[in-house]
């Protein structure tokens, strides 16, 4: 066995000689070389000459072979394919021909033949390991395709629209000399490559590759390889119904762990898990559970450690069977939708948003606000206020129920001590207003027929004092009817300017929250926003809860015609919209016409003639939704006014320069003409439309004052008699209703204060059902 220095001095020794054999092989090759020199020169250039150079020199060259250009080795190594067919020849007694003058000697043959071949011999040693010429070759289709597939995991097929690749005389098509590369093939390469591109995804982590190429597709690739993952072990149960624009749908379902199977499980194994016979991974693989998750429970109904909510589910775990695993589960899950939270998916992340899809949520609170929606009809409604424990105990535990009232959408409160009394003064407030309608009418006759005189405080005291109405309930009532109120108050106009819809800079217009809208059309071309808007048109969109509203204001004191059409203008979705034409004055409202639009058809009002309106006077027409479905909702409108000698058109005037202002000016020159403004669907506004046709209606139109007296003895008579007194159907069994009722327009404003006046203990009501017995 050698030591490390013997070791060392033998490796040395052996690359020393290596190296010198190295440098000696050159110098073996250039003597070799020398050595066939000199034989040419004196003795095959003669034989050559002799022998062969009569039909093969350079003025003959017999079958293309110039063997006179080689003029020693060097040459001869430069072109040795000729001589390799020379050997062949002299071996097979070819060359030089029979006919030939000269013969070799079968030496001279001979020693001619051995020395060609010792010139090619020593001439391979030279170059050996040398290939010679290798081409650059492309990879062919089938290897392209199965490479882009190998690197990307994805069945691609880049070379789909390559040329097929051509085949050598070697019958192969990966045969470098063969595949050739054409600049439109170049081009195609590139095309491939941007087409393998589009399929990768850029991740935190670095680069997949996906069979599809939009975002979308590749969300949900993710998605299904997640759910993929957890569906193993989780169920399918927990959905919601949702239906949006009619389509039903279960949402927010499967992800969630089976519990039962669980705790049956955990129930079935108890024992043997405490005794320590099994373990709870073969429990998880037979039952196809997952461990982890049945590892985490157990500990949970193990642990020691006290627990208001667990304490309670241990001790009836310790002792239940696996039948009653649902109702334990049924127990549990109560707790866990008051414990946990899902959110909303698309707010995950963002700012001030939910940091995860299911958090935890404090069930416990100081103060909680309950709110119960009282439901209408003429039966009474009783209620109760109860408090308990939470499984605790009751020690030291206090709730106090504070401020119990009734609220409504623009009135204000009225707290449930106040009931009995607020009820007793509308009553008598009501008992007042129906017996001195036919006064208060007579004196709205007398304000109406002077609309040049202001209706200040004083002359409104003056007038009561005259026609013996109090100034309150004769406010009412001119308010009702729309006498000395001014012009009509319009608010809620919409402000956002909508420079462009889609990609279209002519689709101008106005927005509000939740796609309230009105836009206009200035060309002259169709164009889906989406929903179609005509050319030179006008387009509303109302919100769930607030009706889109074009309002036309006039300018002047006139007798018009109004007329215009109603249309649906996007029918993929939603169910339909509902429009009104009223003629608004002060506070009152006309009713024109109405109805739905839920279909293609053109819904058309009018011509509605003869209509008298007064300068401050509105024209509005108002589309809402159905049912607070707002869904494709937008919806084209005209309205059109005429007088004697002028005309309002709303696209016309409108169309080309929308934006040009909210309120807008008509192509007359007066400007406020055109309103686009958002009013509640419901339940803010008291109901001010007197019914067409109705006692006060043909009141308000009649032109002598005996049959306007007549009129009102009748209403008078209408209001303070029963309700069965006119069909139920009809126009002034619906006007009894709007004036008598407590929320109507004639009490509007002294309901206000009274609901908003606390009761006081100097003279308690204490005689009415209504409301707690405040004794």
């Amino acid at each position: 066995m050698l030591s490390s220095p013997q070791f060392l001095r033998l490796a040395t020794a052996v690359v020393l000689l290596t190296a010198a054999q190295a440098g000696a092989a050159p110098q073996q090759q250039a003597d070799q070389f020398t050595a066939l020199q000199t034989q040419f020169q004196q003795q095959q250039l003669p034989a050559l000459q002799k022998f062969c150079l009569d039909c093969h020199s350079t003025a003959a060259q017999q079958g293309d072979l110039d063997l006179e250009q080689f003029r020693s080795v060097a040459d001869i190594r430069r072109n040795p394919v000729p001589w390799q067919r020379a050997v062949q020849q002299l071996d097979q007694q070819e060359m030089p021909p029979q006919e030939a003058d000269h013969q070799p000697s079968p030496d001279e043959r001979r020693n001619l033949r051995n020395w060609i071949q010792a010139v090619l011999d020593a001439d391979a040693r030279a170059n050996a390991g040398d290939p010679g010429p290798v081409v650059l070759r492309r990879l062919n289709n089938a290897e392209l395709t199965w490479a882009i597939r190998d690197l990307t995991g994805q069945a691609l097929s880049p070379a789909s629209q390559f040329p097929v690749d051509s085949a050598a005389g070697e019958g192969f098509t990966n045969v470098g000399n063969a595949l050739v590369l054409s600049p439109a093939l170049i081009q195609k390469y590139l095309d491939a490559a941007r087409d393998v591109a589009d399929h990768a995804m850029l991740l935190p982590g670095g680069i997949q590759f996906s069979a599809s190429t939009t975002s979308r597709d590749w969300t949900d690739e993710k998605l299904a390889a997640i759910r993929s993952f957890y569906d193993r072990y989780c169920g399918s149960n927990g959905g919601t119904s949702v239906n949006l624009q009619g389509i039903q749908f279960e949402t927010n379902g499967g992800g969630r762990l089976p519990l039962e199977k669980y705790l049956q499980a955990l129930l079935e194994h108890r024992d043997a898990l405490l005794q320590g016979t099994v373990e709870l991974r073969q429990i998880a693989e037979s039952s196809k559970l997952s461990p982890r998750y049945l590892e985490i429970l157990w500990r949970a109904l193990q642990d020691k450690t006290p627990s208001l909510l667990l304490d309670r589910v241990r001790q009836e775990f310790a002792s239940a069977q696996p039948a009653e695993a649902p109702e334990m589960t049924r127990r549990i899950a109560a707790w866990q939708q008051t414990l946990w939270r899902f959110t909303t998916i698309g707010h995950i992340g963002k700012r001030d948003g939910p940091k995860a899809w299911q958090i935890p949520s404090d069930p416990l609170d100081v103060r909680q606000e309950v709110r119960l929606p009282i439901p209408t009809g003429t039966e009474t409604v009783r209620f109760w206020l109860a408090a308990a424990d939470a499984g605790d105990g009751h020690e030291h535990d206090v709730a106090v129920w504070s401020n119990p009232r009734f609220t409504a959408p623009g009135q204000p409160d009225l707290l449930l001590r106040d009931v009995r009394r607020a009820a007793a003064e509308l009553y008598q407030y009501r008992d007042k207003v129906v017996q001195t309608t036919a006064a208060s009418l007579r004196a709205a006759a007398s304000v109406a027929a002077q609309p040049e005189q202001e209706l200040t405080p004083e002359r409104l005291t003056a007038l009561g004092t005259e026609y013996q109405v109090d100034p309150p309930v004769l406010a009412s009532w001119l308010s009702l009817l729309g006498i000395g109120t001014g012009e009509a108050v319009i608010s809620g106009h919409l402000k956002s300017r909508l420079e462009r819809a889609e990609s279209y800079d002519f689709v101008k217009g106005w927005t509000a929250a939740e796609a309230l809208s009105v836009i206009a059309n200035s060309s002259d071309q169709l164009v889906r926003v989406p929903g179609d808007a005509r050319g030179h048109g006008v387009c509303v969109h109302p919100s769930p809860t607030i009706r889109a509203v074009t309002g036309w204001q006039s300018p002047a004191t006139a007798t018009v015609t109004v007329r215009g059409r109603v249309q649906r203008a996007h029918l993929a979705c939603g169910n339909g919209v509902a429009w009104i034409v009223e003629l608004r004055r002060g506070s009152t409202r006309q009713r024109l016409a109405e109805g739905t639009a839920d279909g293609a058809a053109e819904m058309l009002f009018g011509p509605i003639e003869n209509l008298s309106v007064r300068k401050g006077d509105v024209i509005a027409l108002s589309v809402g939704p159905r049912d607070n479905n707002h869904g494709c909702d937008l919806t084209a409108v005209d309205l059109t006014i005429t007088a004697e000698n002028s005309e309002w058109d709303l696209g016309k005037d409108v169309s080309p320069d929308i934006l040009a202002g909210n309120p807008h000016p008509d192509r007359l020159g007066n400007n406020g003409v055109w309103h686009f403004y958002g009013e509640p669907d419901s339940g803010i506004v008291a109901d001010t439309v007197i019914p067409a046709d109705s006692l006060l209606d043909q009141w308000r139109r009649a032109e002598l004052p005996a049959d306007r007296e007549k009129l009102a003895e009748q209403l008078q008579q209408l209001l303070a008699g029963p309700a069965t007194a006119v069909p139920p159907d009809s126009p002034d069994a619906r006007l009894r209703q709007q004036l008598t009722a407590l929320n109507g327009p004639l009490l509007a404003t002294v309901r206000r204060e009274i609901l908003s006046r606390p009761a006081t203990v100097a003279d308690p009501v204490t005689d009415s059902a209504i409301g707690p017995d405040p004794q």
